[in-house]
């Protein structure tokens, strides 16, 4: 059964989305987040799935986005949202349909694989996690992304956007996908027909995000974390040909995490995996949840 939700983070901020409840018992839960700029409507097709497979699943917009709370709107500040992250962990184990004693598991795809990695690696509720395209460097991830040239015309635009918020004015804003050729947008190519259509369930996104966004994402390294994650099982699914969050440092960060863990491939594109290859990315999940949450 879905209901439409909403729950508190620690400082006030309400976070709307989806509890997905298994039928009968009480459940082993799965919190479940929206990648960089996302909605929760691209990725509830996978709270359906799980549920079907007998989890009970929590999904909700990050705050500033979709239904939920926040200001400013469209930032994508992954500090702020670990800690939401962990408060959708709280408000999950507090509901009835959900198990106690079995902690969570995470699924995280693109930015939200990189919450998932750093929450799993701190939050001891954590029993397991599935990661799919998950961003794991800003840090390298940058370079790959931009020419030099939009590198430093971003550096100069951040600096303005800083100044500019110490002085009162509105953040600046900047496309999630480029709308022309030449424009500079957080990911240089068109935009994708799930992310602009997510059918059934209409989107609540909007194809921008705040400039400091992209300062948050050069800034965020999920990758210093991975060797703290075990003993906790860990699942990453790449695309073969991601030029979002990059296969080789993908595979460069999987071999510094610690068993259990295991890595899959599918020979698609980052958007790929919400719909074409949605076969490949969600049947391993729910296995690897079957596997190391459900089971005793």
């Amino acid at each position: 059964m879905q209901r439409i939700v909403e729950f508190k983070a620690e400082d006030g901020t309400v976070l709307r989305g989806q509890f997905h409840a298994s039928k009968g018992a009480s459940a082993p839960g799965i919190v479940m987040c929206h990648g960089f700029g996302g909605t929760q409507e691209h990725i509830e097709h996978y709270a359906q799935f799980f549920c079907e497979a007998g989890f009970s699943v929590l999904l909700y917009d990050h705050r500033g986005f979709g239904a939920s709370d926040g200001m400013p709107r469209q930032e994508v500040n992954p500090y702020a949202q670990l800690a939401d992250l962990r408060d959708a962990i709280s408000y999950c184990l507090a509901r009835s349909e959900v198990r106690t004693d079995k902690g969570v598991a995470l699924w995280g795809s693109s930015f939200a694989g990189g919450l998932a990695l750093v929450t799993a690696a701190n939050d001891p509720r954590v029993r397991c996690l599935s990661i799919q395209i998950p961003n794991v460097s800003g840090h390298r991830n940058g370079p790959k992304m931009f020419t030099d040239e939009q590198m430093a015309e971003l550096r100069r635009r951040l600096a303005e956007d800083r100044e500019g918020r110490l002085a009162g004015k509105a953040p600046q804003m900047i496309p999630m996908f480029a709308r022309h050729p030449g424009e500079l947008a957080t990911f240089l190519l068109g935009i994708p027909k799930r992310i602009l259509d997510p059918s059934p369930t209409p989107t609540r996104w909007l194809n921008e995000v705040t400039l400091r966004s992209i300062e948050y994402m050069f800034d965020f390294e999920p990758a210093g974390w991975a060797r703290y994650v075990a003993p906790k099982p860990i699942q990453m699914i790449l695309a073969e040909n991601d030029v979002c969050t990059f296969t080789d440092i993908q595979r460069d960060v999987y071999e510094t995490l610690q068993a259990p863990k295991r890595l899959l491939t599918f020979p698609g594109g980052h958007f790929q995996a919400y719909d074409r290859y949605f076969k490949e990315t969600s049947e391993p999940a729910r296995e690897w949840f079957l596997l190391h949450h459900k089971s005793p």
